[in-house]
Formats: C-alpha cells, structure tokens, sequence
C-alpha cells in the first residue's frame, strides 16, 4: 500500500459521523452508511466484486479494445512502424493488442493509468510494456513533495524524470524503474493538488455502489425469508391472564405445520402470514438497475448503450454505440496515443498514432448518413443554381464551397448538377463543410 493510501485510511479511522462509533472497520450508526473505497485496493476490490460497476467498466472495456491503432505520417499509414510491432506483442502475458487497449480502458476509469515501457526506442529488441496496479506504486518523498507544485526550471524537470519509482509485488519484492517510464493518462485531470495521480469518478459514485451491494443484500435476505412463516391464533377463553406460549406450544405448532397432515382441527382462529408477503413489490431489481444506469451514466455511456446489455430489447442501439465512440472513446484514444507520440518522440519526427472505430459495423451507421446529408445538399445546390442564384450566395447559405469550372471550346448551357457535384456544361467541384 503507497503512502497516500495509508493516509487515507489513517485519516478515515477519525472522520466518522457523529454518534458513529467504529469497531475495526466496522460502523454501527443510525445514520447512512457508506463504504471506504480512499485506497486503491480497496477501489480495485469493489470494482472486481460488485456486479453493476463491473458490468460498467466490461461495457466500455470491450468497445474500448475494438480500436484500430494505425501510425500516419503525412496523411499516410505506415504499416511497418516499430510502435504496432510493439502494441501488438506488448509483453508475454499480454499478448494481443486488444487486450493491451483493454486494460488501458479499465485502469484508466479507475482514475489514472500507469503504463510502463521499458525502453524509449520502440524498435528496440526485448522492448516490454505492462500496465501497473496503482495500489503497488510507492512514490518517493521528492515526488511526493512535488506533487502539487508548479515546475518551470529544466533541471527540475530531468530531477523529476530520474526519481526512482518502487513498484512492489505481493511476496514483497520490488521492482524500481525511474520515472520518466511511465505513460501517464488521467481519467479526469491531474490538477487537483497531484500532477501523478487523478481523482477517480468512483470517489463520486461510492453512496450508488454502497446502494447496489445494499440491494443485492436485500434481495438476497428477502428471497429466504420468503420460504419463513409467521403462526399465531387468538387467545381462548379463559386464557387471557396466560403470557405468551410455552415451548410445548411452540413445538407442536412447527410439527404440524412441517408434518404430512392436510387438515387440521383447531378450536381458536388461526393465523399464518409469510416473513415476505410479495418479493415483486419491493421491486429491488429494478433499483438495482437503476443504479446500473446511474453507474454508466457517469462514465459517459449512453441509455441506449446501456439498456443493450442489460436486456435483449433495445431501441437505436447501433446510433447510440457511434455516439458513445465519438463522444467518449475517441477522445480517451487521441489522449493515450497522444502519450506515446511524446514518449516515443514521434511528434518531431512527424508522425502521428491514431486510434479509431470507423472500421466497425454500428459506426457505419453515422457514415450513411453523412453521405445521405450530402446527397441533400448537392440537390439543394442544383435547385439554386436552376432559380439563378450566384454560386457564392448558394455556399453561403448552404455552407459550401462548391466553385463552378466552365469547360473549355464548349457553349455555355443551362448549369445543371448531379450527385457527383459535377454539370453538362459547367462543372461544380468542392465539398460540404
């Protein structure tokens, strides 16, 4: 456990509520109880053991890894760089690069991810990268001291890069590598008074997760007391100053109801009543999937997204994944391959690592549409040019920059444009904006 997580739990054993008295890590409470997720393994643990976050960071895993990693330069792909020879063959317990974007994904909406690389030349033979457990990083005190403070000297900077990372093992063991191997992302941002290590949005969600474990619990008791009945039958006659039943009383009640016998004489009315009258009414599985929703909901993952691995009926499903790429993936994929670009120093060398889902079926959805929007445009285009309207008025109001080339040795005639963009005796070339 690193020094910030021991602080925290050093710190947790002294905020408790008033009235609160703690035993261990046990709270008995009047008010609301919620669960300590301050340290990483503790976060880690209810990610791994609680159903609906799980579920969450499956979802956004598995569409996460489907990316296609390419290297550009000048716009066009190289399809031998050292960098995919890597990615693809990352280190010998990764094997596949979409297992390495996976645990990007995963560690990454755990608050911040720590990729580590063993050398800064890509090509170079043996070269290994492995994704770390927060929860085993132990900061040294210069870092520590560093954490929250504005940089601008280059020598603090290379003092910064050589400070010794320890990255300890279960058995004990360490592991120390400096700092200038890792590729930092952060989920969220890393300026809330630590530049190494973003909040998590797990911090936000722990009452949600606390209420889904609490109705998993719910479910769980309810379910068994359903199978528990209550008997109890009006006093008789005579016996009102009698308090209560005896044991033998009680005995021969579950006998009788356990035993074989269909009918039973009695000489006073008798009541039997279930622990749990009607489990549907307390309607827990459908809170349990409301905190499902709000769960995904904080991660970015649409509804529609959602509901389509919650149920097999959903709505939009292929428009929603789209969304949720271009939205959400995109934007923490530009961000991880922006990290190697400046790792591997490909920026000064001109190349650019892209990651993207246009290859994937539900994405082509969007890509229907764009060319159905232009079809529009261009038919639009003709009808204006058709009422006499100037090319530059027509791109003004559509938003194009269409020019009208006249072909040459050829009389002008009535300018008319297809879906290409092109005329009879006028052509149109450009493209919507």
């Amino acid at each position: 456990m690193n020094f910030f997580d021991s602080f925290g739990n050093i710190i947790s054993l002294f905020q408790r509520r008033k009235g609160a008295y703690n035993f261990g890590w046990n709270v008995v409470s009047a008010s609301t109880q919620f669960n300590n997720f301050a340290a990483d393994r503790q976060k880690l643990n209810m990610v791994l053991s609680n159903p609906a976050v799980l579920k969450v960071f499956s979802l956004q895993c598995d569409l996460f890894s489907m990316g296609y990693v390419c290297v550009k330069k000048d716009d066009k792909e190289i399809e031998d760089d050292p960098f995919l020879t890597l990615i693809k063959d990352p280190n010998p317990f990764t094997l596949t690069e979409t297992q390495f974007l996976w645990d990007f994904m995963f560690w990454n909406m755990m608050g911040t991810s720590y990729a580590y690389v063993d050398s800064k030349v890509p090509e170079k033979k043996g070269n290994k990268m492995y994704f770390l457990d927060p929860s085993k990083i132990q900061w040294p005190q210069e870092l520590r001291e560093k954490r929250d403070k504005l940089v601008f000297s280059d020598d603090e900077i290379k003092s910064i890069k050589k400070a010794i990372i320890t990255y300890k093992y279960d058995d004990g063991k360490t592991f120390e590598f400096p700092f200038d191997r890792l590729v930092i992302s952060h989920d969220l941002t890393n300026t809330t008074g630590n530049f190494f290590k973003g909040p998590s949005r797990l911090d936000a969600l722990y009452k949600i997760i606390s209420n889904s474990e609490h109705i998993l619990d719910s479910e769980n008791i309810n379910v068994r007391y359903t199978s528990k009945f209550m008997v109890g039958g009006d006093r008789q006659a005579g016996t009102i100053t009698k308090q209560g039943m005896t044991e033998e009383e009680k005995g021969d009640i579950i006998n009788k109801m356990d035993g074989e016998r269909n009918v039973f004489p009695v000489n006073a009315k008798i009541n039997i009543q279930r622990f749990v009258d009607n489990l549907a009414n307390l309607q827990l599985p459908q809170e349990y999937l409301h905190q499902y929703f709000l769960i995904g909901n904080m991660y970015g993952i649409p509804r529609d997204v959602l509901e389509a691995y919650a149920s097999s009926t959903y709505e939009n499903q292929e428009k929603a994944r789209a969304a949720h790429v271009d939205y959400c993936l995109s934007p923490k994929g530009n961000q991880f391959m922006d990290s190697f670009e400046v790792f591997f120093g490909y920026r000064a060398q001109g190349k650019n690592i892209v990651i993207s889902w246009d290859h994937l079926p539900f994405v082509q959805v969007f890509a229907k549409e764009k060319a159905e929007t232009k079809k529009v445009t261009i038919e639009v285009l003709n009808s204006l040019l058709q009422m006499g309207v100037d090319i530059k008025q027509a791109n003004e109001f559509l938003g194009t920059e269409f020019k009208i080339i006249e072909k040459p040795n050829e009389p002008a005639a009535e300018t008319q444009v297809d879906e290409g963009g092109t005329g009879t005796d006028e052509e149109i070339e450009g493209e919507t904006s």
